[in-house]
């Protein structure tokens, strides 16, 4: 377990998946500003982004804490920084504050709940709106597995990335249908870091991408280790996916990206300009280029 004991603003940093599973709550009680013997508790949000995204509204009813005993601390809607975040924009090192010093009782959590409003409201890259179904978003709420202490007059920081990339299954038909599959991670402690570069902008419009367009279907991939052999997303026990994932944008004349919050260690990046070709119920044919490996430092970002 780790003490969490000092306060920066992105200062957590391990990586756990979580799913959503239908299941009721145990017992409650209330958090709140006005509670005895708790510490100011935070809770920020950011994004490993979707390229099909412009813009995703989640709005959040409440935050749940388990403790270890089983008790459930319940942090309602008044109680929330902000109720509604625009997730897509939340890229690299950005975050925004769903809780802010709010006062919980001192002890060992195992668990957060996210009650979210069913559904979200999807803003397309391409144009258009589209409705984002979160099955059990509404009532259980969004499950986050993970141990962290609260200590009596000490700030706590959790971060929560929303891995859109991973998380959202589009169906086929005529009229597609867009479901929430959540792939969270819980970032605590502070051993972890970042890796920001910039790529040369030809290799976004070369034969082998999706389009001739330099700003559209760009993304780096990140997998844990050296000299991975990159692979797509199939969220499969039997492949290699990804660790996380990242946009590159164009900024200021140059061909950005960040890909943040790694835990310290060896990982392989690659890029591709199919990210579009992304399916995560089948193999997909993208195109990788610009693999090299990298190693990443506590506390430090990497320039590449």
């Amino acid at each position: 377990m780790i003490r969490i004991t000092t306060l920066y603003r992105l200062s957590l940093a391990l990586l756990l998946a979580a799913s959503v599973t239908a299941c009721g709550t145990d017992s409650s009680s209330s958090g709140g500003s006005s509670g005895s013997g708790g510490s100011g508790f935070s809770l920020r949000v950011t994004d490993a982004p979707f390229t099909d995204i412009e813009r995703l509204d989640i709005t959040f009813r409440e935050v749940r804490l388990r403790k270890a005993d089983g008790d459930w601390i319940v942090i309602p809607t008044g109680e929330l920084a902000n109720a509604t975040i625009e997730i897509a924009g939340l890229q690299g090192t950005k975050t925004a504050n769903l809780l802010e010093n709010v006062d919980v009782p001192e002890g060992d959590y195992t668990e957060l709940r996210l009650i979210v409003e069913d559904p979200a409201k999807i803003e397309l890259t391409g144009g258009g709106s589209v409705d984002l179904e979160i099955p059990s978003g509404s009532t259980s709420g969004l499950k986050i597995k993970g141990d962290f202490m609260v200590v009596d007059g000490k700030p706590t920081v959790l971060v929560i990335d929303f891995d859109l990339l991973r998380a959202v299954n589009i169906t086929g038909g005529p009229t597609p249908k867009y479901m929430f599959n959540p792939v969270l991670r819980l970032i605590k402690g502070n051993a972890f870091g970042h890796a920001r570069g910039m790529i040369d902008g030809s290799l976004l419009t070369a034969a082998s991408c999706s389009d001739m367009i330099d700003t559209t279907f760009n993304a780096v991939y990140v997998f844990k280790g050296h000299n991975v052999t990159p692979d797509d997303i199939t969220n499969r026990n039997d492949d290699v996916d990804p660790f996380t994932t990242s946009k590159i944008v164009l900024e200021d004349g140059a061909y950005k990206y960040e890909a943040a919050f790694l835990p310290a260690g060896d990982y392989t990046i690659a890029f591709t300009c199919n990210a579009d070709k992304e399916d995560l119920k089948a193999d997909d044919d993208l195109k990788f280029f610009g693999t090299k490996n990298i190693t990443i430092k506590v506390n430090d970002t990497l320039f590449l």
